[in-house]
């Protein structure tokens, strides 16, 4: 019983020592768990932090080799705008700018010039800020050499800038970042980044461009060094080139001077050496052939010319290239040492040093004595020629004074016709071109006839014209019209080319305009030779087309006649008949003929003159202005007829 009771006790306080047991053990498993799932998300913090650190180190690898690949890039480029342009697209990979640039110190100018700013995608090719305003943040930038960082543009730039003096425009607000550029120690540049966003440019963003500056520093000074290497080569290669043909000139200049001292002392010429005192320091031998002196001999007064020279009237040559220092060419006649007479052509030149002062003085004298005496003979017989030539002359224009004594004038055209003119423009003295006019049955007959040459040929010509058609005007009969009296002047000319082809072998014909106008100027009949008759009515022009064949060359079997034409007439009309000197005149800037449209211009423009003489004098100003200087091409004669129409002769209207 007792026995049983221990038994039982001993059962219980096992019991009870297991269950103890039991829930320490479940207390400590729970405690481990705890510990473990502390551990597991520890762990989980631990694999996301690393992974996280992985990622940001991923980035920053990646973000730094292509920093490096930009860097690269930058530096990799020997171009000024190639540089520029790459290191602002590797800015924008990693940040946003609005406007970026980079400033480059100019010495010379003292200024920050800044090439191919770049503002809103808008490039400005050129920018300089002067050193010594500080009217720029950039300016602040470069004298003090520090980084300067403004988050919000309208509130910080007092910092920086005088802005009582400097106005800030409202418009500009952000923040920017200026980054000095160095090399070594020395400051040459800033960089400048403008974002409107303000506090844009935090730590990490400052570093990428500042990683970005360090290439771009690198950069610049390569290319900086490269372009003052290749300057110096380039001066050198000059310097070298400008060497050898400095040395090349040297041996030519021996060479030239060995063949010149053999020519001078050869040549037939006397040459004299006069050094830059002006004193004789040398004569060639040929100076003794041609003046007959000796070195001695000629310098036994003086060795200077003003008392050496024998010739006292070449003084005054000689003094004026030593005043001037320019050469000079004269002649002059010199006596020989045995009382001779020779010209000679002297030609003095002078040698400078380079400060432009006379060391020497070549004097060379040419023998022109043959050539002298020639030129007299031509002086002489040019004489002889223009007395000649002024007896001809005269006879020739004493031939135009009967020439124009015979022909029909101003004045008998201005008896028929009150509103009338003519003018007469010969190329020579006396003139191929001529007007006549003659009065029957109450008729005006009258002709413009321009005889193929100028000159006396055609002066001729005109003459015998003239009288042809006087002997026509007596033989005509009332009913002839123009056609027949050209055929008629034909077959006149025609008898005359025949009796005196065998002396002359010929004459020139003639064209020809030809008109009847009847007694009351109510009527005009025409007929022509190449020559046409202009009308102007109401300031339009007609024009009266000839029949394309000249007088004198039409022969009686080719049974030809020329066309009649009739114009009824109004009071005001202007009738105009011309030769084709005028027309044909060279003139203008470019050398081109007037022509006949433009001919017709000025005939439209001179009708509406109230006076004949100022028609006459718009067309003849109008040939000087378009001649010029150019020569006159050909014999020039115009006859103009206002119309004013008669109504008093009815007896000559009636016989019509």
């Amino acid at each position: 019983m007792q026995y049983t009771i221990l038994t039982i006790i001993a059962i219980t306080a096992f019991v009870a020592a297991c269950v103890v047991m039991h829930i320490r053990y479940r207390r400590k498993i729970a405690r481990y768990r705890k510990t473990i799932d502390d551990c597991r998300r520890e762990l989980q913090k631990a694999q996301e932090s690393t992974k996280k650190i992985k990622g940001d180190t991923d980035r920053v690898i990646k973000e730094y080799f292509a920093l490096s690949q930009s860097g690269l890039r930058i530096i990799k480029h020997k171009k000024q705008k190639e540089i520029y342009n790459i290191t602002y697209d590797a800015i924008r990979k990693f940040i946003h700018t609005d406007s970026i640039g980079i400033g480059i110190l100019n010495g010379l100018f003292n200024s920050l010039d800044f090439s191919f700013f770049n503002i809103e995608s808008e490039t400005i090719p050129f920018a300089r800020y002067n050193l010594d305003v500080c009217n720029n943040v950039n300016i602040y930038c470069f004298r003090n050499g520090k980084t300067v960082l403004i988050n919000d543009y309208q509130k910080e730039v007092a910092r920086y800038l005088d802005t009582s003096k400097y106005k800030v425009s409202k418009n500009v607000s952000g923040s920017a970042l200026y980054i000095p550029l160095y090399d070594d120690d020395i400051i040459f540049g800033v960089l400048s980044i403008f974002n409107h966003e303000p506090y844009y440019f935090n730590e990490h963003r400052t570093n990428i461009v500042r990683s970005i500056v360090a290439y771009l520093e690198t950069a610049i000074v390569n290319f900086s060094t490269a372009r003052t290497s290749e300057r110096q080569n380039k001066q050198y290669i000059a310097h070298r080139l400008e060497l050898e043909q400095t040395l090349n000139e040297l041996r030519k200049s021996q060479s030239e001077l060995m063949k010149m001292s053999t020519a001078l002392r050869n040549t037939d010429n006397a040459v004299m050496l006069l050094d830059g005192s002006g004193n004789v320091t040398w004569l060639n031998n040929s100076f003794t052939k041609v003046y007959g002196y000796t070195v001695e001999e000629y310098t036994a007064q003086s060795a200077n010319y003003n008392d050496a020279l024998r010739q006292k009237d070449a003084v005054e040559f000689f003094r004026f290239v030593y005043e001037n220092a320019k050469s000079v060419t004269f002649t002059l006649p010199h006596n020989k040492k045995n009382g001779d007479e020779v010209w000679v052509q002297t030609t003095l030149t002078p040698t400078l040093d380079e400060k432009g002062k006379i060391v020497q003085v070549v004097d060379v004298d040419t023998d022109i004595t043959t050539l002298k005496k020639a030129e007299l003979e031509i002086v002489k017989q040019r004489n002889e020629i223009e007395l000649k030539n002024k007896d001809v002359t005269k006879s020739i224009e004493y031939a135009s004074t009967i020439q124009q004594a015979l022909m029909t004038g101003q004045a008998y055209l201005r008896q028929r016709f009150k509103k009338s003119f003519l003018i007469n423009l010969p190329k020579d003295i006396v003139s191929g071109d001529f007007f006549w006019m003659g009065e029957k049955f109450g008729r005006k007959y009258m002709a413009l006839c321009d005889c193929e040459g100028h000159g006396v040929p055609g002066a001729f010509v005109s003459m015998m014209g003239k009288v042809f058609l006087d002997e026509i005007l007596q033989e005509c009969r009332i009913e002839d019209p123009p056609s027949t009296i050209l055929m008629n002047l034909n077959d006149k000319l025609q008898e005359a080319v025949s009796s005196l082809s065998s002396k002359v072998g010929g004459i020139d014909g003639m064209d020809m305009s030809f008109c009847i106008i009847n007694s009351r100027n109510t009527t005009v009949q025409y007929a022509g030779a190449y020559r046409p008759l202009y009308l102007v009515r109401n300031g339009e022009l007609s024009t009266i087309n000839p029949d394309k064949v000249s007088i004198g060359g039409i022969s009686p079997s080719e049974n030809f006649q020329f066309e009649d034409h009739w114009q009824q007439l109004e009071d005001g009309d202007l009738l105009l008949v011309c030769s084709d000197g005028y027309a044909d005149q060279f003139g203008s800037e470019f050398g081109k003929k007037l022509g006949r449209r433009n001919f017709a211009n000025l005939i439209i423009e001179a009708s509406k003159m109230d006076n004949a003489d100022d028609m006459a004098k718009f067309l003849y100003n109008k040939h000087i202005a378009w001649r010029g200087n150019l020569e006159q091409v050909d014999d020039i004669s115009i006859v103009g007829i206002v119309i004013t129409q008669d109504e008093d002769d009815e007896d000559d209207d009636e016989a019509e």
